[in-house]
Formats: structure tokens, C-alpha cells, sequence
């Protein structure tokens, strides 16, 4: 082999051995950047309902503003075992951080035990987890404001000596629970002749509300009102009280967005409507996670994003966004989530 070959074919070596080096380089450089990146799994109790996904777009609006990244995962149904599941796998994939809406409190203890033990920081949203098995819970409101607000704006429809059943998500949501344990404490104290005929869980399921509804309004004749305290709930339960024509016997209260209820609002199914914006509560939760990540401390009264004056309770390690929001058929149309 002459010697002028032998320098060409050093030189092709020479290319490939630069090339290889500069590969690994660039391919560690990105190791290492996607490695500073806070990695947020955030799991909602059930995935393809409006909520949730507006609660997720929030989320992944500030998430984007900091430089973190967002996993949206959640089961297709509310139930318990599988947000375990997805926990678990969050987990295995290392994410720094883990949001999560519990459809149990007790049943997700465990694995979001297991998450802190690895150094993952739990936030919950929406729904709350055991205390001590999470950081801090955001609130999208006070439970007891929120359950005086409800009872007395039933009585405005119903009376104060009405009856009226409750569409509830699950009998295992914490929110839900907590909200009707301060609607019947406030009650027993203000309108002790007001009567609760029942709670029927709808498992965050439009049709299943639907049926309740029929169900209720058939098995109990002097039924005045009903409650429906999930975002599904209200969509069925309007549709129910429409086809029966009973719009006027039994006034339906919905805890809904005012997208879903706006027809049924100005129709006449549904006479009250009230919530708060899924999207704020998305993007609070993940400015609350920010000031975790930066090792800052939440306060009360402050704002975070454009998001507050907020509350802070610190014995609880609770954040609570704001007050409750009504809508009605004259003001539905002032909103838009």
C-alpha cells in the first residue's frame, strides 16, 4: 500500500473517530439538560372529561413559562387501583414531581408514601390525599365556604323546608365528601327542616347521571331539588330533567362549567350553576409546584402567576385559589371554560 493511500485512508479514521467523539459530546449535552428538567407526572381522576383537560392546559401553560415538563396520564374510568398504577409508574420513570387528584385518599396512600421515600415531591389538586402522604394540597376553595354557599343557595330554589337528593362523583372523592359533611353541618344548624332523601355516586359519568336522575325523580315524588356536585353530573342530570319536562317540580343545582350548563341554563333545566376555573386551578398548581422546587415558602395572601391573593392555611400545608363562582342564564355568557 502506497503512502499516499495509507495517509487517506488514516485521514477517513481520523473523521470517524471525530465524529463518534462529537456525537457522544452532543448526545451527554442532552442527557444532561433533559436531566436539569423538573418532570411534573400529574394525574387527574379520570382522563377525556372537560375538567380535567382544562385543568391539564393550565398546567402545561406555566409549566412551558418555567422550562418544565409536563405527563398527563390518568385512568379512563375514576377509579382508584388504576391511578395506584400510574403512581407506580411515575415513579419507575423518575419524575420529579407527582400532582395527582386522588379518587381515594386511603387507597393512594401507600405509593404516594412510596414517591416521597424516593424524593418526589406530591402535590394534590382538586381532590385530597392523606395529609402526611403529601407536600401541599391546592384547593380550588374553602370546603366549609363552599358547602354553606351550596345549602343556602338551594333554599333560595327549594325553600327551606324542601327535599332534594345529591348526585355525588364517588363515595370515596374526599373533595366531595368534605363539601357534603359541611353542606349537613350548616344545615342541621340554619335549616334544620331541609331534607336530604339521598346520596348517589354517578362515578364521574354522564350517563349514569342521567339514569340517577330518572331513577330519583320516579322513585321520589315530593323531591324538590337535586344537587349534582361533579362536572359530569350536571350535563346528565340537565338532560334527564329536560326530557321528563320537570324543569319546574324539581330545580337541579349544578356544580358545572358554564360551557356545559350555558343551554341548559337559559332553557330552564338547570336554575344554578356554580364552580371555578379548571384552567386557574391547572396553572396554580403548578406555580405552587415552582416555589416547592425552588425551595421558597408558600405564603398566605400572596399571588402566584395571575393567579390570588390566595390563602394559605400552614397547619394544613393547604392552598385554597379563591371563592366559588355562580352562574345563571343573565350572566352565563360572561364566562368561557
Amino acid at each position: 500500500m502506497n503512502g499516499k493511500k495509507q495517509r487517506r485512508i488514516l485521514g477517513i479514521y481520523i473523521l470517524l473517530l471525530l465524529f463518534v467523539i462529537t456525537g457522544c459530546k452532543e448526545q451527554d449535552a442532552r442527557q444532561e439538560t433533559s436531566s436539569d428538567t423538573v418532570r411534573i407526572g400529574m394525574i387527574p381522576k379520570i382522563i377525556g372529561i372537560s375538567y380535567f383537560d382544562q385543568c391539564a392546559e393550565g398546567a402545561k401553560e406555566v409549566a412551558d413559562k418555567y422550562g418544565m415538563e409536563l405527563i398527563y396520564r390518568g385512568p379512563s374510568s375514576a377509579d382508584a387501583a388504576s391511578q395506584v398504577n400510574i403512581v407506580q409508574d411515575m415513579i419507575y420513570d423518575g419524575v420529579d414531581v407527582i400532582a395527582i387528584a386522588p379518587v381515594d385518599p386511603d387507597a393512594v396512600k401507600v405509593v404516594l408514601d412510596e414517591a416521597r421515600s424516593n424524593g418526589i415531591i406530591v402535590v394534590t389538586f382538586d381532590a385530597d390525599s392523606v395529609n402526611e402522604s403529601r407536600d401541599v394540597f391546592v384547593n380550588q376553595v374553602s370546603a366549609k365556604e363552599l358547602g354553606t354557599h351550596l345549602i343556602d343557595e338551594l333554599v333560595k330554589l327549594v325553600g327551606a323546608e324542601g327535599n332534594y337528593a345529591i348526585l355525588t362523583a364517588s363515595m370515596t372523592a374526599d373533595n366531595q365528601n368534605t363539601w357534603i359533611h359541611w353542606m349537613k353541618d350548616y344545615q342541621a344548624q340554619q335549616y334544620p327542616d331541609l331534607n336530604l332523601l339521598t346520596v348517589i355516586p354517578t362515578d364521574e359519568d354522564q350517563q349514569k347521571a342521567y339514569a340517577h336522575t330518572r331513577n330519583l325523580v320516579q322513585a321520589y315524588p315530593e323531591l324538590d331539588g337535586i344537587i349534582a356536585m361533579s362536572t359530569e353530573a350536571g350535563p346528565g342530570a340537565a338532560q334527564a330533567i329536560k326530557v321528563l319536562g320537570k324543569k319546574d317540580e324539581v330545580k337541579l343545582y349544578a356544580l358545572a362549567l358554564p360551557n356545559d350548563m350555558r343551554d341548559y341554563l337559559k332553557e330552564g333545566s338547570v336554575h344554578l350553576a356554580t364552580l371555578w376555573n379548571p384552567y386557574d386551578l391547572g396553572r396554580l398548581t403548578v406555580e405552587v409546584i415552582h416555589v416547592l422546587q425552588q425551595n421558597q415558602e408558600i405564603t398566605d395572601g400572596s399571588t402566584y402567576g395571575e393567579i390570588g391573593p390566595i390563602e394559605y392555611i400552614e397547619s394544613e400545608r393547604t392552598v385554597i385559589m379563591g371563592e366559588p363562582l355562580d352562574f345563571n342564564a343573565i350572566n352565563v355568557d360572561d364566562y368561557d371554560f
